[in-house]
């Protein structure tokens, strides 16, 4: 075997993963510079810390409620239909955020980014377990989490130094033009996954009986991804609104903070995605969850910035033992042809409970500074812990 047939294979470049590799690092290059900029963009229009934390759980809430019905309706029409159609909604968005004149017109482009987000959240991980083997998700996983971060050795920094020199606009013109890029490229090369199926609305709305309660075990699996994304609700909407005005950080600092981030979790990547596949992703569930509350006990102890740079690496090896193991835990446990619905219905709780957390967060700022919402996070991610040691592996045999 040559070695680029080795090194295919390791990788699980196999299908449909090459295009949407090459689709997302594009796309994602955009979306790591809009990470730095967004919340300082939306306070920098009059927003305040509660509006901002408010306008993330319309968002939340919005998604997810949405995902109920767009998880169901991609495992009948097809994962490649809604995912393209969810890139001209997201242009719009960005288009109507580049000529907001103060926050409130964000408002319907945050309408749109929900909508837009609705289509791709179930379908994009169903196309990506559907284009390689079982015993490969946790690769694959790792792989396309990776394009995420490989964007994030670069993007962030430069992010903060354009909005710190000629402001935030010229950021989110780029965002226009990488999304617009990744489109053209997601069209033309990849494929669909799923066997198109007739739409049985009877069956699609009977199967909603089952969100909260849902078959092959999933229950405790459920609570714990759900408290574990509360957890990270509370700060997520305003973390950087917070550092930059309870630390006095530069646009530049918090491009760097991400940037950690990003290294953190593309070196640890691939390795987390090979380890679940060979040991199960359960054990690594459980691995995830204490480096996530290793990551926000870093935080409640941080005053500086060097000790926020430390922190951010615990965050990085977090999201890369959590996005395989999560990923390839629900995608092994249930039937091809139900994982729209199954992501969807996942998605869908998650947000509806955890979108008050950002307001939550902000209330909890405002009145008491910014330890109180990492810590209230911090207990939360303990919780998950012995959730995800009582589960059932499904993916290696005998655990």
């Amino acid at each position: 075997m040559k070695l680029k047939d080795k090194l295919r294979g390791l990788l699980a470049l196999k299908g449909n993963i090459p295009a949407i590799a090459l689709s997302e690092i594009v796309s994602n290059t955009g979306w790591n510079m809009f990470e730095v900029i967004w919340q300082p963009y939306v306070l920098g229009l009059g927003a305040t810390m509660s509006v901002l934390g408010s306008l993330t759980s319309v968002n939340t809430a919005l998604r997810s409620g949405l995902q109920l019905i767009m998880g169901r309706i991609s495992d009948y029409v097809g994962r490649k239909r809604l995912l393209v159609f969810s890139y001209p909604l997201t242009f719009m968005g960005i288009v109507l955020s580049i000529y907001a004149r103060s926050w409130v017109f964000l408002i319907p482009a945050i309408i749109l980014f929900s909508i837009s987000s609705a289509l791709w959240e179930p379908a994009f991980p169903t196309m990506i377990s559907e284009s390689v083997e079982k015993n490969e998700t946790g690769t694959a996983f790792s792989l396309i989490s990776l394009t995420w971060f490989m964007p994030g050795f670069y993007a962030p920094v430069i992010a903060g130094y354009i909005a710190d020199k000629y402001g935030f606009k010229p950021v989110l013109s780029i965002l226009l033009i990488t999304e617009f890029l990744a489109f053209v490229i997601f069209s033309i090369y990849v494929k669909e996954t799923l066997k198109i199926r007739k739409l049985n609305l009877s069956i699609l709305l009977s199967s909603l009986r089952e969100v909260l309660r849902p078959k092959f075990g999933l229950r405790r699996f459920y609570a714990a991804v759900i408290i574990d994304r509360f957890a990270y609700a509370i700060g997520e909407g305003i973390f950087f609104g917070m550092l930059l005005k309870t630390f006095n950080f530069t646009l530049f600092q918090l491009g760097i903070l991400v940037n950690v981030v990003s290294i953190s979790a593309a070196s640890s990547q691939i390795i987390f995605g090979k380890l679940v596949d060979r040991y199960g992703s359960r054990r690594f569930l459980v691995v995830a969850g204490g480096i996530s509350s290793l990551a926000f006990m870093s935080y409640l102890i941080s005053s500086s910035f060097f000790g926020f740079f430390i922190s951010q690496i615990f965050r990085g090896f977090a999201i890369s033992t959590w996005d395989p193991s999560v990923n390839s835990y629900l995608s092994n446990t249930v039937p091809e042809g139900e994982r729209g619905r199954f992501y969807g219905d996942l998605n869908c709780l998650k947000g509806l409970i955890s979108f008050p957390a950002p307001i939550l967060g902000a209330f909890l700022y405002e009145t008491s500074g910014f330890r109180a919402p990492i810590l209230a996070s911090l207990v939360l991610s303990i919780i998950v812990i012995p959730l995800f040691f009582s589960i059932k592996s499904y993916d290696v045999p005998g655990t």
